[in-house]
């Protein structure tokens, strides 16, 4: 299930926030276990080493390493004794400029972050303790900053592929809200796209149509939440699918196997 409130990992002082933004100095003295939220996450590590788990994967990280977690992304600690800076917010609070960059990104680790941004993490809390006028201000554009120096070219590259136009801001728009109601009319209101030529656009730039590629977003979110031990009528709408008998079927015609017989499955394997 997704999650709008702080884990309770974060040291009780540290449980406030300024407006939808939280930054603080934690300590992670026991293991967390995968858990998901709605909000963006950048965690620095200040001190220690400890094992990230990414989804079904586990990293090696420690002193220097910057984790970026997305709200697609299921992660977790298994650490004693790391120290970090951490970061949550959200895309509806940035710019439209780095909320599109921000839904072209998946989990990332940065190795060895430079100065600048690790300075910019230190200053980024100290604004946060001191909460003077223009909190909030300060707070996103230095969190743009760091967004923009640490994946700024990753976007660039994304961007080449297509013009940076209607069609590819409704792309990234799908990509963070697919879990909410979207339909062609939606687009249309949002982007004053026609259907029509949303649709021949759509399948031109992804290879696939609108449709099929909202459908696989939701599945592979939908089998996340099911293998984390969610019930089938919880991954069924938290991943943006209308009754639990459409999701039932449509889930069986995908993958030939009805969601809890594809639990079972990988219980066993």
């Amino acid at each position: 299930m997704k999650n709008k409130t702080i884990p309770l990992i974060y040291n009780q002082q540290h449980r406030r926030k300024i407006g939808d933004f939280l930054v603080c100095e934690n300590v992670l003295n026991q293991n967390h276990p995968l858990h998901q939220h709605d909000f963006y996450e950048i965690e620095y590590i200040t001190e220690g080493s400890g094992i990230h788990l990414i989804n079904d994967k586990a990293y090696t990280v420690q002193k220097g390493d910057l984790l970026f977690i997305t709200p697609m992304d299921f992660h977790g600690f298994e650490t004693q004794n790391i120290k970090t800076i951490t970061l949550h917010f959200f895309a509806k609070d940035m710019s439209p400029e780095i909320a599109q960059i921000l839904s072209y990104l998946n989990a990332d680790i940065v190795r060895a972050v430079n100065e600048k941004t690790v300075a910019d993490l230190e200053y980024l809390v100290q604004v946060f303790k001191a909460n003077r006028n223009y909190a909030i201000l300060q707070i996103k554009n230095v969190i743009e900053i760091i967004v923009l120096d640490l994946f700024g070219s990753k976007a660039v590259n994304y961007e080449k592929q297509y013009v940076a136009d209607s069609v590819s801001q409704a792309i990234g728009y799908i990509n963070i809200n697919f879990r909410q109601e979207i339909s062609l009319g939606v687009i249309q209101q949002k982007f004053n796209i026609s259907p029509a030529y949303f649709s021949r656009e759509f399948k031109r730039r992804t290879g696939v149509c609108f449709n099929d590629y909202l459908a696989e977003k939701r599945f592979e979110y939908a089998k996340k939440l099911l293998l984390k031990g969610n019930r089938v009528i919880d991954a069924c709408f938290e991943s943006g699918f209308g009754t639990v008998r459409n999701f039932s079927r449509r889930f069986k015609e995908k993958y030939g196997v009805t969601p809890k017989e594809f639990v079972k499955g990988k219980n066993n394997s």
